[in-house]
Formats: C-alpha cells, structure tokens, sequence
C-alpha cells in the first residue's frame, strides 16, 4: 500500500513520524453516459450560456455568490493567501472519550502507520490510548484545509477519522416529537424482548451490499447475452465555428484585458495590464483553481 501523505503526530514535545493510507474504497456501481446509438461516452463542456461558446480553462475563474446572481469574484493568489500554512503534522490538541463524539461527525477514515524503522512512540501512544480507552481530537492539513479529526486505535495501528466542524451538522430541533402518551410496561417488555433476539456481535460481513450485487449479476446476464456497446475511437476533427478552439497565451491575455461588464474587484497583476485595463469600459480577471500541495516525507 502507498502512502498519499508523510508527517508527524505531534504529541506534546514529542513528534512521532507517520504515514496515511487510504483506509476506504467507495464501492458504489458507476455508470457513464453514452450515446445510444453507438455506445460513445459523451464529453461534458464547459460553456458560457451568454456567449454561447464553449471555454478553455483560462477564461474561466471562481466566483462566491453574496446573492442570487451576484459573485463576488477572486484570482488564485487571493485564494492561496485564504489557504492554511503548509503543515505536515497531526496536532493532537486533547484527549476524549469516544463514547461522547456524535457519530454525525465521522467523514472519511484513513490508516496511519509508522513514518520509520523506529516505532517505540508509536506503539506508546496506540497502548496508552487503548489503556486509558481515550481518543485523540487533532488538527491535520490535508491539501488546503485543517480540519478536525480523531486518531484512535485500531488493532496494531491507528485510525484518522476527518471530522465536520460543528457548523456542518444541520439541527434536528424542528424534527423534535410532539407531546405524546408514555409507552405502557407492555410495550417496555415487548421491545425489550425484541431487542434481546435481535442483538449480536457486531460483523458488517453479514450485511453485504445487496444493490451491488444486483447491479453486477445484471451487468453479467447483459455481457452473456452479448448486449454490449463498444466505443469506438473517433478521430479528432477541426473544431466547428462556436466550438471549443486551441488559443494561444497572447491571444487569451489580449481577450482577458479587452473583457468588459464582468464585476469584481479584481486587479491586473503587472503595470501593463493595468494601463491596458484602464482604456476598456471595465476589467475584471479570473482564474483556475490552485493545485493544494501534501506534505511529503
């Protein structure tokens, strides 16, 4: 298994190297859309309904909406001076009893292991926590945010459990239940039974994914009875008028300073740019998102 990701686990003044690996997979039956008549994947574009054109990646920028219809638009240096400092470390900042975290919170799950050939504070940490029966609440980088999340043991290794922040979970208030009759000892009784037969160990073996498994045996059935499309290569033919077309670096520029009636505050980056800017009725630039840098060790 290969790492994505190479730091530290910083635990007071001591810093454990690690690694994490993907932990999940998602499973879930993907299907393309293709053209019915000969069976090609059809290509999603990017197109700018006003302009009726398709668009090349460096005419196109990201915008906030303040309100419905309006953006507030930003380059990518703006957006990489928002981004969190690099950071190769899981910051534990306490520790807490798992039993009191809202399962609500759990994201997405990855393996750490040992970072070096030397594990003792490795293995220290994963027994404490195991003896204590605590997990730890840390700060991790990954890509371009920190985020919350908890490291417990899990068999000889531990576990990073991302978390939501609190703001992400939607309040249940509304949905409380009314005022209503107590249950009767009756009723107490039954359910109790029910759940006394119906209690066991917990195994997610025994609870397969039935939607899975339909969608491969129909997929199966089809390939036997021969209902298969094969995609063909399609030549790569001259870009009709309207269409999506190669642009040079200097020719996207001139258009990016000639743009007009766009809003946003954005500002041309050389003075060249500016006195460009000045003569057109009004600028505005935008940009692709920024690749998020990992740390790597």
């Amino acid at each position: 298994m290969r790492a994505f990701w190479s730091g530290e686990i910083a635990f007071g003044l001591v810093t454990i190297p690690a690694k994490l690996y993907t932990a999940t997979k998602d499973l879930t039956p993907q299907f393309h859309q293709l053209h019915t008549e000969c069976g090609t994947r059809i290509t999603m574009v990017r197109r700018c309904p006003k302009c009726n054109r398709d668009l090349p990646w460096g005419e196109i920028g990201k915008g906030y909406e303040v309100s419905k219809g309006e953006y507030a638009l930003f380059t990518k240096e703006e957006l990489a001076k928002l981004e969190d400092e690099e950071g190769g470390t899981v910051e534990i900042v306490e520790f807490v009893d798992p039993l009191q975290v809202d399962l609500a919170y759990i994201e997405k799950s990855y393996w750490v292991g040992p970072g070096g050939k030397n594990a003792r504070g490795y293995d220290l940490l994963r027994t404490i926590l195991e003896e204590t029966k605590k997990v730890a609440l840390a700060k991790v980088r990954l890509r371009t945010r920190t985020r919350l999340a908890l490291l417990r043991p899990r068999g000889k290794l531990f576990s990073l459990d991302m978390m939501r922040f609190a703001e992400e979970l939607v309040p249940g208030d509304e949905l409380v239940p009314g005022d209503h009759k107590a249950p009767s000892d009756r009723e107490k009784q039954l359910a109790l039974h029910l759940v006394e037969e119906l209690s066991g160990p917990f195994d997610p073996a025994k609870h397969p994914d039935e939607y899975r498994s339909k969608v491969l045996a129909a997929v199966d059935e089809k390939v036997e009875a021969g209902e298969v499309k094969r995609e063909e290569e399609v030549p790569e033919a001259a870009p009709a008028a309207g269409g999506a077309q190669v642009i040079d670096l200097a020719e996207l520029l001139s258009r990016s300073i000639k743009a007009a009636g766009k809003p946003g505050p954005a500002k041309a980056k050389t003075d060249e740019l500016q006195a460009q800017a000045k003569e057109a009725p009004a600028a505005s630039k935008g940009s692709g998102g920024r690749k998020g840098k990992r740390a790597t060790g």
